[in-house]
């Protein structure tokens, strides 16, 4: 006898010393085959008992089954007689289930905690509470055969529980595993792919133990709407579509299962017939041509099989559900389970996209389709998802069989092109993704792509977009909503402004934008590969996955594009949810060859600056200040994220101001430090508070003297007028920029439009 045994004779004493009317010991415990067995009996007196509740004496009697490996192993418990069979959680008939799962069971109770389950177990089958209608209801129970493999059900069941339906299992066989994958009910073609099975649903229940004999099982069938002719038919029928030497395979489903939901749903089962009794039970379906004394010969054998079905143990295949309508997935409620049923575009699978596709592929998404034209190197895989025998194989190529290997259902395909070329080929079809992840770490892609935005008409997935610093110690992220007025590269200068000016992150905007940016990048084969970061796959997994949660959370409740600054454990500086910032939303409009976005803050900003004047001053009197963004040639957008009021030598007038320029370059330069080098000087604004937003003859004269007395280089500057048109408060947005190159005379060329704002900022 165990020490845990000894216990549990301890602790049955105890139990009976507390309260021998209530708890007694019927006889001496006593072992067998290495368990401790004891009969027990409880007066359980006078209980609540409800209509089809389980009928309780006052005295009951249980037989105790203690482990050798208790406490750690949790005891059974059996009943003598059959009053329990077919109740909810009575198992084999005598056999009472207290605990769904090992998890329920707590070693430290040992029996005083068994038993004290037991009296909240019967009290509540006295009720007939065991299954609230809310909750799934467990599998019926059935002699398995673990030497087969076992099968998958994939597919979800082909009618509604309760219905009838006759047709053909879809199976693919893998080396360890059968899965079910499709139904079809013959009204189509014949499946041309994997290997059919027959199939049968049933309209009633059998008992939740299945019958371990032929004959009690043909009894339940029989009681459950399928004759005894039928059975062996279709039997035969299963053996028909049974390869030469496999075992037979009939796909049985019956009304026994519940959903999460409470619904009702079918339960799977598989019926399994080793493959010598193949050829006999395709020897029972008749034939066209077949005389009577064939067909009498067959019906002959027909019985003679049942004799023999009815003498043998039936055997059932082990069933892996993993069916939607079955199945709570193991991710529900996660951030990262809203991708599953999306369609994913990702550009770039190395570091980051490697590891962020898989993350991905396993919540289980409709669509992947993968971009990158690069090859597997062996140096890669120190830190990429992929394997030795990837090497030399496209990346994109690579990763799809890996990511085919680990999810079912999903359509996975590789596409060796470069990004932009991907994206920009056929623009129509972006919209057709649900999200685009990129995942390049590529500054000139972004770019690229912020330049030919407005090509996309408007018509645009979500975007996510993850960059690490040059050490793996820092992640950013952004991401750009559906149809959003702006891409990536604006969401990544948007983030850049904030963090700087806020000036609450100094880990993060040394790590990505300062000097030190680059210090630490390498070659990993000098003189022939492209600098990189140093970061293990510990490094680059836990930043990408930190910020893919955190964006897939965003994007399901936020429509805004929002930037995610997130810092590993341990290394000082931000971390977490708290570093979730909200981007700047902005104005667009098209001036000359330029795309123009004003942050809206800028109109509130001006608003304030033109209270101010009126209490200084007056109404009539026009006043103005300088605009701080970002002149960007190469993606042909400005954007202006800032507005100040007027230098201190301005002059305000009732029919014109003019800007001072005191202070104007000390500022500049500061901006330009405290921001990296993103937001500097790019224009004037003034008011015209009783006149339209049209420039007047003085504005345009001081603004082609201003851009024509700047210098050779950049000579050029924004113009924003807020004025009045009706009752309308309007402003108007000009672009001066010189053309010429060298020589006195200046050729100026002027770019207009005219916006209603949302606000009065006048």
């Amino acid at each position: 006898m165990t020490s845990g045994q000894q216990r549990a004779l301890r602790e049955l004493e105890r139990l009976r010393a507390t309260d021998p009317n209530i708890f007694e010991l019927v006889y001496k415990p006593y072992l067998k085959d290495g368990w401790l067995i004891a009969k027990v009996a409880l007066n359980l007196g006078v209980m609540e008992m409800r209509e089809d509740g389980l009928d309780l004496k006052e005295r009951e009697e249980f037989i105790l089954y203690v482990p050798p490996g208790f406490p750690f192993d949790r005891p059974h418990l059996r009943v003598a007689h059959t009053r329990f069979a077919m109740f909810p959680h009575v198992t084999w008939v005598k056999t009472i289930c207290l605990y769904q799962s090992s998890v329920e069971w707590n070693p430290s109770d040992g029996l005083y905690g068994f038993f004290d389950r037991l009296k909240v177990w019967l009290g509540k089958a006295a009720i007939n509470d065991m299954d609230p209608v809310e909750g799934p209801l467990e599998p019926p129970h059935h002699d398995t055969d673990f030497t087969q493999n076992p099968i998958v059900i994939r597919a979800d069941a082909p009618c509604a529980a309760g219905e009838e339906w006759t047709g053909l299992a879809i199976l693919e066989k893998h080396q360890n595993r059968t899965e079910l994958v499709a139904w079809n009910d013959l009204s189509g073609e014949w499946p041309k792919q994997g290997q059919p099975a027959f199939s049968v649903i049933l309209s009633k229940a059998m008992p939740m133990e299945f019958p371990t004999n032929g004959a009690d099982l043909f009894q339940e069938l029989e009681a459950a709407g399928m004759d005894r002719k039928r059975i062996v038919t279709n039997l035969g029928v299963a053996a028909l579509l049974t390869p030469e030497g496999e075992p037979i395979h009939l796909v049985l489903g019956l009304p026994m299962r519940r959903a999460i939901d409470g619904s009702q749903r079918l339960h799977i089962a598989v019926w399994t017939t080793d493959a010598e009794r193949a050829r006999a039970l395709r020897s029972v379906l008749p034939e066209n041509t077949d005389p009577e004394e064939i067909l009498s010969l067959r019906k002959d054998l027909r019985e003679a099989l049942m004799v023999i079905f009815e003498l043998s143990n039936i055997k059932w295949c082990q069933v892996l559900e993993d069916r939607n309508e079955i199945v709570v997935r193991r991710d529900n409620g996660t951030p990262v389970a809203w991708f599953a049923g999306k369609k994913i575009l990702i550009l770039g699978c190395g570091a980051l996209g490697s590891w962020v596709a898989e993350v991905i592929a396993r919540a289980k998404p409709s669509i992947v389709h993968l971009v990158d034209n690069a090859k597997v190197k062996p140096g890669v895989l120190a830190r990429q998802n992929f394997e030795l025998d990837d090497i030399g194989s496209n990346k994109t190529d690579a990763l799809a069989r890996r990511l085919k290997a680990i999810t079912h259902g999903c359509t996975i395909v590789p596409y060796g092109r470069e990004a932009y070329a991907f994206v920009t080929e056929k623009k129509e079809t972006l919209h057709d993704y649900d999200v685009v992840l990129d995942c390049t770490a590529s500054t000139i892609f972004q770019m690229k792509l912020e330049r030919d935005w407005g090509e996309f008409s408007g018509h645009t997935p979500s975007f996510i977009s993850l960059i690490i610093d040059a050490q793996a110690s820092h992640c950013l992220c952004v991401i750009s909503p559906k149809d959003s007025s702006g891409g990536i590269w604006d969401a990544y200068l948007s983030l850049k402004i904030r963090l700087c000016i806020e000036g609450g992150h100094p880990a993060l905007t040394t790590a990505f934008y300062s000097e030190r940016a680059v210090e630490k990048m390498f070659q990993p084969e000098p003189g022939c590969s492209e600098p990189t970061f140093i970061g293990s796959t510990a490094d680059v997994m836990a930043l990408a996955s930190g910020a893919l949660n955190i964006a897939a959370g965003s994007i399901q409740a936020k429509n805004s594009a929002v930037g995610i600054a997130l810092s590993a454990p341990g290394v000082t500086g931000h971390s977490g949810p708290s570093n979730l910032l909200e981007l700047p939303q902005f104005f667009d409009t098209v001036v000359g060859n330029y795309r123009v976005r004003i942050a809206k803050n800028v109109f509130t900003q001006a608003k304030a600056w033109v209270r101010q004047n009126n209490r200084v001053r007056s109404l009539h009197h026009e006043t103005g200040g300088l605009l701080w963004g970002v002149w960007d040639d190469a993606v042909q957008v400005i954007w202006i994220f800032d507005l100040s009021g007027p230098p201190s030598d301005s002059q305000h007038n009732p029919a014109h101001f003019l800007c001072g320029v005191e202070g104007t370059i000390e500022e500049h330069r500061q901006r330009l430090a405290r921001t990296h080098g993103s937001c500097g000087f790019v224009g004037h604004w003034h008011t015209h508070p009783n006149f339209p937003s049209y420039q007047s003859d003085m504005d345009m004269k001081n603004m082609a003297t201003l851009v024509s007395s700047i210098g050779q280089n950049k000579k050029r500057s924004v113009m924003l007028i807020f004025g009045r048109m009706n009752s309308l408060t309007t402003a108007g947005v000009y672009i001066y920029e010189s053309q010429s190159l060298v020589g006195i005379n200046e050729l100026i060329s002027v770019g207009t439009s005219q916006i209603i704002l949302e606000e009065p900022v006048i």
